[in-house]
């Protein structure tokens, strides 16, 4: 099995790629060469996502720009790469009848561009399944955390959260911390990821959530405080292009047809939230931002 992992040497995608290494042949494209990169190209060439696709059998796209507040003023760039690229690997599939997977938010229904653009490229896959027989497998991630995510230059929680903490510097959250999360470690992203890619082929018309469960952002400051052992929270007024009341979280329909699809319970199979801040923490406390 050859898959090709489209944005794979971003924060999900180098775990991913990791992941399925264990058992099929992956090669990463980006348009950033890091070790390990397989082809250097940008999501916006559809002449080079349609050859890069010519090598694998099955496909993943994590590749974005991502942002809420940092695209208010960007929505054509978002649109470029979000909605144009992901069609470009839509018609790749198309022409080469390869079945692959797309990554979508948890917050899809926010009115900022990166939620707007995620969405739009969630409905164009239905549309392609529906009508044109393709066999594009949407999953909406919740909120992916874990070793390697950047706090820079897109505002991430969890980095946001313990980086201040190991060195003794103000925790700024916005809002009063009350929004519901759904953080989800990394390595158990990778592995629903996964499952999914290469498992029965969902309904044409479905969308596949990946979440772990809620908890909200104050909740999450504390435990991290604990593991830490230090650290001050200050609160700030919510930023452009997010709500002071949001919920994102996998829902009890989602968490119950992950379990009958790819046989994985998310309260049972993904890693302790605990255990998994410990490891991320422990990772950042080793390697720093």
């Amino acid at each position: 099995m050859k898959i090709l992992i489209y944005g794979g040497n971003g924060f999900i995608g180098r775990h991913l790629v990791e992941h399925l290494r264990r058992d099929a042949e992956v090669f990463s494209f980006d348009r950033r060469f890091v070790p390990g990169t397989d082809c250097i190209g940008d999501i916006k060439d559809a002449e080079v996502v349609t050859a890069a696709m010519l090598h694998c059998d099955r496909w993943v796209n994590l590749a974005g720009l991502l942002g809420t507040s940092e695209l208010i003023d960007r929505a054509q760039d978002a649109v470029d790469v979000n909605i144009t690229g992901a069609l470009n690997v839509y018609n790749a599939a198309l022409q080469q009848s390869k079945p692959g997977l797309q990554i979508t938010v948890g917050n899809h229904w926010m009115n900022n561009p990166y939620s707007i653009t995620k969405s739009t490229a969630e409905r164009l896959a239905l549309m392609y399944n529906r009508e044109l027989g393709t066999d594009i497998r949407v999953v909406r991630a919740m909120n992916v955390f874990g070793p390697g995510q950047k706090a820079q230059p897109v505002r991430k929680l969890m980095p946001n959260v313990i980086l201040p903490a190991l060195r003794d510097e103000e925790i700024v959250i916005y809002g009063d911390g009350s929004q519901i999360m759904d953080m989800i470690y990394v390595k158990d992203a990778a592995e629903i990821l996964a499952r999914i890619l290469l498992g029965p082929k969902p309904e044409a018309a479905e969308i596949l959530e990946a979440g772990a469960g809620p908890i909200t952002v104050n909740e999450i400051v504390l435990m991290v405080l604990g593991i830490v052992g230090k650290g001050k929270v200050v609160h700030l007024p919510m930023r452009p292009g997010e709500e002071a009341k949001a919920i994102v979280q996998i829902s009890q329909k989602g968490a119950a047809r992950l379990n009958q699809l790819i046989d994985f319970n998310v309260y049972r199979d993904c890693t302790p939230l605990y255990d998994a801040l410990v490891q991320t923490v422990e990772w950042y406390r080793a390697h720093g931002g």
